[in-house]
């Protein structure tokens, strides 16, 4: 037998293709000039001559050839993309649609530039053919070279510069939805380094150098990644050319509807100038808006923040000096000078609740690694965040798994704090135009923030798909429940539910998966919907709260350790799906999938694997997939015993399992016409029990002094529970005792048997009903186990007269 223990599921290891849909796996080529007709090449799989383009790219599409290939892999689809003149530069979405569902996104560039392919990427004989300055491909500005990396290569281009020229050298890759993290290196004939760029300001990990040669001459453009890793998605666009860029915004967003300057800095802009983002008309469900520097286009629109509530910008003040921060308003400032710290007074109340954020870097449009200080008016620290390393302060926020992510702060007030100063500052230390950032104090009890990590979902009839949702704690430990708002009569929404998170500590942002899968009925209608993932729970105080699961857009998973996938949130999609024709094949669990459990129980999860057409080849093995918390273990037959079309997992839990519910569904990797896919069971929801209770037959129990009484019930224990008990009456009043009973495995009624001495005191008090047990350990050992005590009532009541003289015979 081979026993694993449940795990999170990774962002990165969800299946994009959702339910054997079309998958789109590249774009040749991933880009084009504006006003040109491009011949673009979608390739992937389950491409059909009936495959249906949706994208947002400003032109037309005309189909010019079929399919190559039907569902297998390779399949290649060819469309005239006329770009229209006025397309604005930036990143496009393409999807297909066929009769089978929706494919993933892929990402296409709208450039202001001519362009041309790297010439090694075209062809295979041509293989390292422009990987030295010797063999380096002549280009001339300006020009696009949409190019490829194979993990260690490194490709040169050789370009000529008249001395005084200024020319923009950029490379588009990450935030075109490519793996790559790029760098570009410039040199001049001689072989010395003229610039070499990793990370420009405002590009995440793309590179750009803006260079005015001193003299004539042939110059080197190299361009590498950074890792030498090998990823999938490896394409690039170098850009050169003269085109207007900024290095910096501010503020880095403001309210739908506003009104708002926008300061740019930096880049080719001699001086900041001020631009007005029309964020008047964007659709209701936007988060972002796009901002350019004015001048001659070329460069990708900076990502500009939309929010749906109040903003204000920081005040000026004298260095030292302090501001007052509105309650639910976000404030706008800027750390422009290196030490610089922005302090701010905020006035609260004992027993309050105030939820206090920044952000900065992972906005991706500043360089700021914010940091979040609390003082009282004394210049005493209450708490702080953003510091990943060390702690300055006793209570210290740690984004635990997710480094650089938005520090936060959820607090209640201690006594006698009437007034919080909040300091803002950098990391690093660091400070100029480019480090902006957004602060928040709302009132409010801790929180929570839900992201989808899967960007879409096929829906097969008579089958299941899988979305997985993030939850990310913000000192909020109660469970989650996620459903699908609206959800269509035909579509059965099942799982769901983030169990509680145990470390209670506001400090400590926390992330959990959460699982549910979705269902279409018998007869359900064959259609393309958008859904809508929501999160509900109930605070201590009983109120509901409820959250909109965010969706990624897309992803684009990046190989090595370490590596955070990349996201499109600014695409402003939920979870786009479809309800697609029944799969070849499907897995079903044969029992019932609400399993109540015990600790030190288990339950046998049977499954069959159906295969309704040819070409299916069936699992390898079947496994649970959810967020189990690590409290439930599994086993499953070894290799020799087991079937291919039906099997057991056994779910066991232990003495620590804690009372919960837990979700989880059967998971298959299957091939289908020879391609890799994954299909899901409806949810299974396990409701872990305590393995007895203990019911009291009276509310109260009386005894009088000197007299003797019995504490009596019932003993109700789970099925599967078949240990012996032990029952103790603690917490007794001064002068009273009561005997400890073994229930038999076979026992189920008890009676302690309690006796008062005659200086007992009268009164009413709550003793405890202690229980213990032992369940079955590895290795035939056994182990305590507990639940916890019953609280009842005993009152010692005054001793009658008659009592008093049967007493004295």
């Amino acid at each position: 037998m081979r026993i694993w223990t449940l795990v999170l599921l990774a962002a990165a290891s969800i299946s994009q293709a959702g339910a054997a849909g079309p998958e789109l796996t590249n774009l040749h080529p991933p880009g084009g000039q504006r006003g040109t007709a491009v011949k673009l090449a979608l390739q992937g799989y389950g491409l059909t001559d009936e495959t249906k383009v949706l994208s947002n790219i400003p032109g037309s599409f005309t189909p010019l050839t079929s399919a190559s290939t039907g569902k297998m892999a390779g399949a290649q689809l060819l469309f005239l993309v006329e770009i229209r003149p006025d397309a604005p530069v930036g990143v496009y979405f393409i999807r297909v649609e066929t009769h089978e569902g929706i494919s993933n996104i892929l990402l296409f560039s709208v450039g202001a530039f001519p362009e041309i392919a790297e010439a090694e990427s075209e062809d295979d004989e041509t293989k390292n053919a422009n990987d030295s300055p010797e063999s380096a491909q002549t280009v001339d500005a300006p020009v696009i070279v949409n190019g490829t990396l194979e993990g260690p290569e490194r490709d040169m281009f050789r370009i000529s510069a008249r001395a005084g020229e200024r020319i923009v050298f950029e490379v588009e890759a990450r935030r075109a939805g490519s793996a790559l993290d790029p760098v570009l290196h410039i040199f001049d004939a001689e072989g010395r380094p003229i610039g070499r760029n990793n990370d420009a300001s405002g590009l995440g990990v793309d590179p750009r150098l803006d260079v005015v040669f001193d003299k004539t001459g042939d110059y080197f453009i190299e361009v590498y990644e950074a890792r030498f890793s090998k990823q999938d998605r490896n394409f690039y666009r170098l850009k050169i050319g003269e085109f207007a860029f900024a290095e910096a915004l501010f503020p880095l967003g403001w309210q739908q509807g506003g009104e708002v300057e926008v300061e740019l800095s930096g880049g080719t802009l001699p001086a900041p100038v001020k631009v007005r983002p029309d964020i008047s008309n964007l659709p209701p469900k936007a988060d972002f808006a796009g901002v350019r520097a004015p001048g001659a286009p070329g460069a990708l629109p900076m990502r500009f923040l939309v929010s749906d509530g109040p903003e204000a910008m920081e005040p000026v003040r004298p260095p030292g000096g302090t501001a007052a921060l509105e309650p639910n308003t976000v404030m706008n400032g800027r750390i422009s000078e290196p030490g610089e710290k922005d302090r701010y007074r905020l006035a609260v109340s004992p027993g309050e609740n105030w939820f206090i954020e920044l952000q900065s870097a992972e906005l991706g449009t500043s360089e700021l690694y914010g940091t979040l200080e609390l003082y009282d008016s004394q210049g005493r620290p209450v708490a702080a965040a953003g510091y990943e390393t060390g702690a300055r302060h006793p209570n210290v926020v740690r984004a635990r798994y997710r480094p650089n992510s938005r520090p936060v702060i959820a607090l209640e007030i201690p006594s006698d704090l009437h007034e919080l100063i909040v300091e803002v500052g950098d990391l690093l230390g660091q400070g100029g135009p480019g480090y902006g950032y957004r602060l928040t104090a709302r009132r409010q009890a801790p929180d929570f923030l839900l992201t989808l990590d899967t960007p879409f979902v096929n829906i097969p009839l008579g089958g299941s798909a899988l979305v997985t949702v993030t939850a990310e704690r913000r000192g909020f430990s109660k469970p989650i429940q996620l459903n699908v708002h609206d959800a269509p009569d035909d579509l059965m929404v099942e799982g769901g539910f983030i169990l509680e998170e145990s470390d209670t500590r506001r400090t400590l942002r926390k992330f959990q998966k959460g699982i549910l899968t979705i269902s279409a009925k018998p007869g359900a209608k064959l259609r393309k919907l958008d859904l809508s993932i929501w999160g509900e729970a109930v605070a201590d105080d009983g109120t509901v709260i409820r959250r909109r699961a965010r969706g990624p857009g897309m992803i684009t998973s990046i190989s090595g350790l370490g590596q955070n996938a990349f996201t499109a949130p600014w695409l402003d999609l939920e979870l786009p799906a479809a309800v697609r024709p029944r799969l070849p094949a499907v897995l079903e669990v044969l029992t019932p999938r609400y399993i109540r459990l015990g600790p030190g129980m288990t339950h046998a999860v049977k499954w069959s694997f159906q295969s309704r057409e040819g070409g299916v080849e069936p699992p390898k093995e079947v496994s649970f997939v959810g967020n189990t918390g690590g409290q439930i273990l599994a086993t499953r037959p070894s290799e020799k015993e087991a079937r291919k079309d039906r099997g057991t997992i056994v779910a066991r839990t232990t003495e620590r399992t804690t009372v919960t519910k837990l979700d989880v569904a059967l998971s298959a990797q299957v091939k289908i016409n020879g391609r890799e896919e994954t299909i899901y069971s409806p949810a299974i929801r396990f409701d872990i029990v305590q393995g007895y209770s203990i019911e009291p037959a009276a509310e109260v129990t009386s005894i009088q002094p000197g007299g003797i009484a019995e504490l009596t019930g019932v003993l109700r224990r789970e099925p599967e529970f078949t240990s012996a008990v032990n029952l103790e009456a603690q917490n007794l009043p001064l002068g009273v005792e009561c005997a400890p009973l073994d229930l038999n495995p076979e026992e189920n009624e008890f009676r302690l048997s309690c006796q008062a001495e005659k200086t007992a005191t009268p009164g009413e008090y709550e003793i405890e009903l202690i229980s213990r047990s032992r369940l079955s350990g590895p290795r035939e050992t056994s182990v305590p186990y507990t639940i916890g005590p019953l609280k009842m009532r005993m009152a010692v009541t005054q001793r009658t007269a008659s009592s008093s003289e049967n007493a004295s015979h």
